[in-house]
């Protein structure tokens, strides 16, 4: 971070070039940042524009293009690992310490979205829109815009670190001691994430055309303060919040439209389901920026020449019931590249009943949510989910139920997600306490959002409640451990809810020393 004044110069200035050609706007190259010469609304446009790029972050593995998922879903108990994925082995089997170089890369995706959004909004401020035959009412859209995604990279550094260091200053209001910031506590924080979401919801529209998908709303803005409150365990809050982001144009894809597995396809770029998304281009030639790694890493080679590195264990298969819908997600049964079929084991709910000439019996199963092309282009093309209108539903279920037990509108609103997956409803009489209703909902959450970085924060928002607060990581070892190769690996002496803070962070911020690691590794 010493060199934080000079990165996010870089970064705002990368921001406002190039971006702006992607949507018809006139390029420019400025040599410095220069509000004199940036002072008119389209470049305020460009800013916003440059500030989503953010979420890719030069794209392939970048942040929500892929290497923040490695940190949300190997060490949980649904995703694994391939043994040539060394850093990936690390998350997965809990062996990692401060070294591990996806720290390090996420934490420098986030603090690049960070410091885009403070040059952004520092820009954007200075902009007459008004005199520039604009209106105010856009200026806040467009403020509100970069505070929601800086809400959005705080959401996600606290949730991996609790404490982070709290920049929300353009670099030329950076003082020395910025260059070295200390470590605010996760409340900090998340008071000055409350502040901006609740200025995005009341400035953003509720809706845009269909084309603009990934842009954030007010709707989204609400479902991401939700998920806040969730994590909070704000029940009254979260519940509240999530009303009100109900019944605003969004819903779940029908199973007339095709249900579960069609929300996934490739082809299908703005469905009403999906809330907020990382936008990934459809085009044959997209590549790197404009993609992500999820299609090439999803599936393995003998599917369709995937690389396979988001393996899932055959017992999260399982799971599922035969009439389960959401099972077609996952690669229970195919004909590989070289003509056998490879099906899971009936022991795991598959077909295969021993390993012949013609069949392989499937050591893990893969997700078909992020659907590759089966060429060597190395690209995810379809969007990725960030918010989605299933997630505010189940949320809203369980907020309920942890503030009034099991109650008829909380199966209700489970009732929308099971219908969709072809199950059958349940009963308000199937639930006789709070504990019975809260694990249902969190096994259903595990059926419906895997492979979308929820996992986590779910394993340990359920530890908290069902240990009223006195171990956070009851349900994360519960889970966790019967899926290490070495059950040892899991201490009880590690906070598994924090992950260290990055060792080129350490090295280079004065303010931290190793010690800040102290329980957070082995």
């Amino acid at each position: 971070m010493r060199t934080t004044k000079n990165i996010l110069l870089v970064t705002a200035i990368s921001a406002f070039v190039a971006v702006g050609c992607q949507k018809g706007l006139k390029e420019e190259t400025f040599s410095v940042f220069d509000a004199s010469t940036l002072s008119k609304p389209v470049n305020g446009e460009q800013a916003v524009n440059g500030t989503y790029a953010g979420l890719k972050d030069n794209g392939g593995f970048g942040y929500y293009a892929g290497y923040l998922y490695w940190l949300y879903e190997y060490p949980c108990d649904v995703v694994t690992t391939t043994l040539t994925a060394r850093q990936g082995v690390q998350l997965d089997q809990l062996t990692y310490d401060a070294s591990n170089s996806t720290f390090g890369s996420v934490w420098s995706s986030i603090y690049r979205m960070i410091s885009r959004a403070n040059e952004s909004e520092e820009l954007i401020k200075k902009i007459d829109y008004t005199g520039n035959g604009s209106t105010e009412t856009l200026k806040n859209q467009h403020l509100a815009e970069v505070r929601f995604l800086r809400a959005l990279a705080y959401y996600d550094a606290t949730s991996l670190w609790g404490g982070v260091p709290l920049l929300n200053k353009p670099s030329s209001e950076l003082s020395e001691a910025d260059e070295n910031p200390t470590i605010a506590d996760q409340a900090t924080v998340e008071a000055v994430m409350i502040a901006d979401l609740q200025f995005a919801e009341e400035n953003l529209p509720q809706s845009y055309p269909p084309a603009q998908v990934a842009r954030a709303t007010s709707i989204a803005a609400k479902a991401l303060l939700g998920r806040l409150y969730m994590r909070r365990l704000e029940w009254k809050n979260a519940a509240d919040k999530l009303a009100e982001a109900m019944g605003k144009g969004y819903d779940l894809r029908t199973r007339a439209e095709g249900g579960i597995v069609s929300l996934f396809s490739r082809d299908n770029r703005s469905d009403n389901e999906f809330i907020f998304v990382l936008k990934s281009s459809n085009e044959v030639d997209a590549y790197a920026i404009n993609s992500n790694s999820f299609g090439q890493n999803s599936t393995p080679w003998d599917y369709n020449r995937g690389w396979g590195n988001f393996p899932l264990n055959l017992g999260f298969y399982s799971i599922f019931s035969p009439a389960d819908a959401r099972r077609d997600l996952l690669t229970g049964k195919f004909t590989t590249l070289y003509g056998q079929i490879m099906a899971v084991p009936k022991a795991y709910g598959g077909e295969a009943q021993a390993a012949g000439r013609d069949t392989i019996l499937a050591t893990f199963v893969y997700n078909l949510k992020y659907p590759h092309t089966g060429n060597y282009n190395y690209s995810g093309f379809n969007n990725v989910t960030i918010l989605r209108y299933a997630d505010v539903l189940m949320m809203r279920a369980e907020a309920l139920n942890e503030l009034n037990g099991p109650n008829a509108e909380s199966i209700s609103l489970i009732n929308e997600i099971r219908t969709r997956s072809n199950l059958p409803e349940y009963l308000l009489s199937n639930f006789s306490t709070k504990e019975a209703l809260r694990d249902a909902i969190f096994e259903e959450r595990n059926k419906e959002f895997f492979m979308e970085g929820r996992r986590r924060d779910d394993l340990i928002r359920w530890g908290k409640t069902a240990s009223n607060g006195a171990n956070p990581l009851l349900k994360f070892k519960e889970k966790v451990v019967p899926t290490l190769k070495n059950a040892s690996t899991y201490s009880d002496a590690v906070n598994y809810a924090l992950y260290p803070y990055p060792q080129s962070e350490i090295q280079s911020n004065t303010s931290l020393d190793a010690s800040i690691n102290a329980g957070r590794i082995k």
